[in-house]
């Protein structure tokens, strides 16, 4: 059994590339417009805790709880702020081969994410919501390798997001059917064994993440996100280290660049660094 606790503060750069709805942003004060990076005033911390374990030697399950406080600023001078629960997460890991924590591995991997959150198109600013409103899916493949004091480790998932139906009183887009864009992620990360003495140990990583999105529509229509975009193609380059005390507790520190834009990917409204922490726990 472990228990995580993790913490990761989002601002404005985060929400401009994330993939909201461009129509979100209305009346949210704009520090600075295009040609300048556009920059919002808007920020957000997410943080909560995750419990993982193993039903045998194959098969691991997990739940996340994630607790949001978010902020934006009105055109007007207004501060307006929520801090609720998100979306609930289950998942649950398989190895088709491999065992556990050691040594190399295929398994197929999934979760499934609870519209227990706030839905953002009941609320009179949309930034401000800790959900999507509706529930997620996803199902996906990982793969593991090590080779002396490096690992390495792979993964692809799609994720879909269950339909939104909105009524008269929406006050954002009106009455009709929303659709979040379906999203393909990948992940490449190396991880170094730079210590290793009895139980101590510390561990250098980088990963490169992917998140592909498709359209996103409502009643049929295309509408924009990630300022003027209908699809998207945004990357993480992270670097981080983590550090096993003991048996009992391991820290995780990570510092991501977003996005990070190769020659042929789409330039960024806005970029800079997020920084996370984890602390993980394993009483048993």
């Amino acid at each position: 059994l472990s228990i995580t606790l993790f913490r990761e503060e989002r601002p404005s750069f985060y929400w401009v590339n994330i993939g909201v709805p461009d129509v979100f942003f209305k009346g949210v004060q704009r520090l600075f417009a295009p040609p300048n990076p556009t920059v919002y005033s808007v920020r957000g911390i997410e943080y909560g805790v995750q419990a993982s374990g193993w039903l045998g030697d194959q098969l691991q399950i997990r739940a996340t709880f994630p607790f949001e406080a978010n902020a934006l600023v009105e055109a007007g001078g207004n501060t307006r702020n929520v801090a609720k629960f998100g979306d609930v997460e289950v998942a649950a890991t398989y190895l088709l081969t491999g065992v556990r924590e050691k040594g190399n591995f295929v398994a197929l991997d999934g979760w499934y994410r609870f519209s227990t959150g706030t839905n953002p198109f009941s609320l009179a600013s949309p930034l401000l919501s800790t959900g999507k409103g509706a529930p997620q899916e996803a199902l996906g493949l990982l793969l593991g390798q090590e080779v002396g004091g490096f690992s390495f480790y792979e993964s692809l998932h799609y994720e879909t997001t269950q339909p939104l139906q909105l009524d008269a009183s929406n006050p954002i887009l009106g009455p009709g059917t929303f659709q979040w864009p379906d999203n393909v992620y990948a992940v490449g990360r190396v991880e170094y064994l730079a210590f290793h003495r009895a139980q101590r140990s510390v561990s250098l990583f980088y990963e490169l993440r992917l998140k592909m999105s498709g359209l996103m529509e409502f009643n049929h229509r295309v509408l924009t996100y990630g300022q003027g975009l209908t699809t998207d193609q945004l990357f993480f380059s992270t670097g981080g280290i983590r550090v096993r005390v003991d048996r009992d507790f391991s820290a995780e520190g990570k510092v991501s660049y977003l996005p990070y834009q190769f020659p042929f990917s789409a330039v960024g409204p806005d970029t800079g660094f997020l920084f996370s922490l984890s602390l993980i726990f394993r009483p048993i």
